[in-house]
């Protein structure tokens, strides 16, 4: 079986479903249009639903010491910097038994392509898709450069403005639900020290949240604890639907009212581009007609930032996939019936992550924060008891800060997309009915290679 995944700029929902289905035994060729794999330097969040595959696959390890495990969350707002909200980041690794990582977007790609690469995945850079034709036996598409392939089955992971999408789901596309955009940058701790040493107090190796009407600012330590990311988001008077350029000090003046430390970090930023925060809208299908082209990431659930889940929410699209592909190898199911299985899961997921998103964001960036402010003195007041006394009082409810608490969205956090892949396909299987053939040979050569046992009445496999 040969499969394909696609991106107008290789994204990380692309690789990693690149290395799942190469993981499951199909021939993988990654059609990439740009000149050479890269990715911009702004940070990422990589919480435990997705540092368990990058464990599994291997990329913790080619990314090493650039991985950064951050050690508490803190929210603040107002020109005082109140602390409003504060949890642990190590809560999530603790309850998940999977690490929160923060990191580079380029060493996450960096770690993907190379994980790929050993996988077996055939790499095609400067390989622009420009045509698409389909049957119900192949797949069949050209290239820029002239060239033409022929898969088994598509994965179209080409981001928010999608080409694939566009020829299997014409006239659907991303909207702005609301007027926020987004700017990025990321500066190195050891200017930010030398210009404004009172930051010092702020920034321990932590995650901080600095909130406001309209606004809302992230920071956190990428590169080995290096740098310091930096994405802001505010509510223009206009939806931003277009990447465009903005004067830096009217970028500067959006957060005016917030804390003093915070606007002199902002200072030290140059960068001018408003990157819009667009979303997909429901869709009842991710596929062709006949099941051979698939949608991933963005180009099926572009969403807001406010919960670090996009790229994360890709990648677990590729890790299910990955998963329902192995089936198809083993001769279980049809690639129709395992993408239907795909759809089933993954659209209401996605969905549930984009409103949990949305939400997220007008919670930060509320012009009527009292209410707000009230419902987390709770954790604000044990966490200065932690500080202390150097205890840990456990958390007693969900936190309304739904990106940094393992309470809030479990079901996000705590999720395993290959572990729901297979209790998927065993649900499938299930309401199929009678085994065929092919599955009681796959059956045989397990007894054959593995062994039968029996123990105080109960089966089990034992290796010989």
């Amino acid at each position: 079986m040969s499969a394909e995944g696609w991106d107008s700029r290789t994204g990380l929902g692309g690789l990693s479903a690149a290395i799942a289905i190469a993981r499951a035994g199909a021939e993988v060729t990654l059609l990439e249009a740009a000149h050479e794999l890269g990715e911009i330097g702004a940070g990422i969040q990589l919480y435990p639903n997705v540092s368990r595959f990058l464990i599994r696959w291997g990329v913790d390890k080619i990314i090493g010491d650039n991985l950064v495990l951050h050690d508490e969350v803190n929210t603040y707002a107002g020109p005082e910097a109140t602390l409003i909200a504060c949890s642990s980041a190590s809560d999530l690794a603790l309850r998940s038994g999977f690490p929160w990582w923060v990191a580079r977007r380029d060493h996450l790609h960096h770690g993907l392509t190379e994980s790929a690469r050993a996988h077996g995945v055939n790499v095609i850079v400067n390989s622009r898709v420009s045509k698409l034709k389909e049957s119900a036996e192949s797949v069949e598409v050209s290239t820029t450069n002239g060239n033409t392939y022929i898969f088994d089955f598509l994965v179209g992971a080409d981001g928010i403005r999608s080409f694939i999408r566009s020829q299997i789901a014409p006239g659907v596309g991303p909207k702005a639900t609301s007027k926020v955009a987004a700017y990025r940058g990321v500066l190195t701790y050891e200017q930010i020290f030398s210009e404004i040493p009172e930051a010092r107090a702020y920034l321990r190796n932590s995650m901080d949240s600095w909130v406001g009407p309209n606004g809302c600012i992230l920071t956190y330590p990428i590169s080995g604890g290096k740098e310091l990311n930096i994405v802001t988001a505010f509510c223009k008077d206009d939806y931003v639907t277009e990447m465009g350029q903005v004067d830096i000090e009217e970028f500067r003046n959006y957060y005016q009212d917030y804390s003093p430390v915070i606007q002199k970090i902002l200072r030290l930023v140059n960068y001018t581009q408003r990157w819009p925060l667009l979303q997909m809208p429901p869709m009842k299908s991710w596929s062709n007609q006949q099941k051979n082209i698939v949608l991933l990431g963005d180009a099926a659930h572009g969403m807001q930032n406010f919960m670090g889940q996009g790229a994360a929410t890709a990648i677990e699209d590729g890790a299910f996939l990955g998963r329902i592909m192995s089936e198809i190898v083993r001769g279980t199911l049809s690639i129709p019936e395992a993408i239907s299985i795909y759809e089933k899961q993954r659209i209401p997921k996605s969905w549930v992550k984009q409103q949990v998103s949305y939400v997220s964001g007008l919670v930060s960036m509320t012009t009527q924060p009292r209410e707000r402010d009230l419902a987390s003195v709770p954790e604000v007041v044990a966490a200065h008891q932690n500080r202390l006394h150097q205890t840990k009082l456990p958390p007693t409810y969900r936190s309304w800060q739904y990106f940094c608490s393992s309470d809030a969205v479990p079901g996000v956090y705590f999720y395993d997309a290959e572990g729901d892949a297979d209790a998927a396909v065993c649900e499938y299987l299930t309401s199929r009915g009678e085994v065929n053939e092919t599955e009681m040979l796959s059956e045989n050569l397990r007894k054959k290679w593995l062994g039968h046992a029996t123990n105080n009445g109960m089966d089990y496999w034992a290796s010989k």
